[in-house]
């Protein structure tokens, strides 16, 4: 019988099984010759004091990489102590080192991730360094505090529709610089008129149905709510643009790449900022563009088995990725002028609004990673997307409307029809 030992990779391997209060940690030991491999494990803790004893650990035994699964944000802790050794550490996808039923236990995991780890039988996921992490946790946090003022925002129009106050059926943004007059306003208990009079001449020509809309007051305990609510959106705002000015900071040495992303058609510097932080430095992590829509979750999957296709739904990958950019697509679809525009309209007539938003996310995601790479602005190849489904569908659609007889066929007119003509 063949032995293994020819195929390593890692002669002296670990495996770690984490969870939130304990980490398993298995070692495989491999020596040319020796025979079968030498097997250690030992459960260790979570805490700081636990993650200091399994490193020196794993020192002793001179270990020279190690594996662990991606589970939740349990991974992160140990990771980065692994880090700070100088230990290669190394983390996989769980579906592709999953056990399979009745075999499972925290032992047998990791002695199959020391395995995995000693022959690299799995794919490394991409970790960005340290730093993008951290940017990372500052923009999926700054959409947490977006989506609370979103929720404050719509909580404040039910509070005034509650009462009869329809202002933000007259004006176009309530949180504006004269919705917000008239909101402060309302909180503190003045009388139209004087709403009126604050307002500036930005919206004179709304003033009649402003007057209209203001002739209901608003009770005690609406004003009451409604001023908790302003105060809410003022902080969260404050906390917004904190959030704002720390990426920025943290983000410098990207910032020629932030402008580049910023001249593509539907994305902002928030979004820039999101897409470079959840990408990382180096594109050359997902090796072409495809690689990269896929770990987005934004390309469609594989399904086929006896030469049929199944569905092919799009795969999950990335969701912060994957959010900000079906965001973009949203922008870059209602944008005139451009490609993803026609791309979208022509897509949507026979996928449907949100499947043709995801392809949008989708081409908007490969055009971003030709731009990161060849480190050049956008440029819009004008191509129209509607005529070139027209072209290429036409003919079949005129043979149906023949078909079912909603238009007449008229035949070709012959040579001496037009010799005649």
């Amino acid at each position: 019988m063949m032995s293994d030992t020819l195929h390593v990779v890692h002669a002296r391997a670990a495996g770690l099984d984490v969870h939130k209060m304990q980490i398993t940690v298995s070692v495989r030991l491999c020596a040319p010759g020796a025979g079968e491999p030498q097997v250690e494990t030992r459960t260790f803790e979570a805490l700081p004091s636990g993650l200091d004893e399994m490193v020196a650990w794993m020192r002793e035994r001179s270990v020279d990489a190690a594996v662990m699964e991606g589970t939740g944000i349990y991974w992160l802790a140990p990771f980065e102590a692994l880090e700070a050794a100088g230990i290669p550490v190394t983390l996989v996808n769980a579906r592709q080192v999953k056990q399979l039923k009745g075999r499972k236990t925290d032992v047998a995991d990791s002695v199959w991730l020391a395995r995995v780890c000693q022959f690299a039988l799995a794919t490394p996921s991409d970790v960005p360094p340290k730093a993008f992490r951290e940017m990372r946790t500052l923009t999926r946090y700054r959409r947490t505090l977006i989506a609370q003022r979103s929720r404050v925002r719509n909580r404040v129009q039910k509070v005034l529709d509650r009462s009869g106050v329809r202002v933000g059926g007259v004006l176009s943004d309530v949180f504006g610089r004269n919705g917000r007059r008239i909101l402060d306003a309302l909180a503190e208990g003045l009388e139209p008129d004087a709403i009126l009079a604050s307002l500036s001449h930005h919206v004179a020509h709304k003033l009649g149905r402003l007057g209209d809309a203001l002739r209901l007051s608003l009770g005690a305990v609406e004003r009451r709510v409604l001023c908790d609510l302003l105060c809410e959106h003022d902080a969260l705002q404050e906390r917004i643009q904190g959030l704002d000015r720390a990426i920025d900071d943290g983000l410098r040495p990207g910032r020629e790449r932030i402008v580049l992303l910023q001249t593509i058609p539907g994305i902002d510097r928030p979004s820039a900022c999101a897409i470079l932080a959840e990408i990382g430095p180096d594109l050359d992590a997902f090796g072409c563009a495809e690689r990269l829509a896929a770990w987005a979750g934004v390309c469609p999957g594989n399904s086929e088995s006896a030469g049929k296709r199944r569905s092919t739904r799009t795969r999950s990958g990335n969701k912060t990725l994957r959010a900000v950019l079906v965001e973009c697509a949203h922008g870059a679809a209602r944008t005139h002028g451009c490609q993803f525009r026609g791309y979208h309209k022509a897509l949507m007539v026979r996928r449907g609004y949100k499947r043709a938003i995801v392809a949008t996310a989708h081409k908007l995601l490969r055009v971003l990673y030709v731009v990161l790479r060849d480190a050049r602005p956008y440029h819009d190849p004008e191509a129209d997307y509607e005529e070139l489904m027209v072209r290429r569908n036409a003919p079949r659609w005129i043979q149906m409307l023949h078909r079912y007889g909603l238009i007449e066929h008229r035949p070709a007119p012959t040579a001496t029809a037009t010799a005649t003509a």
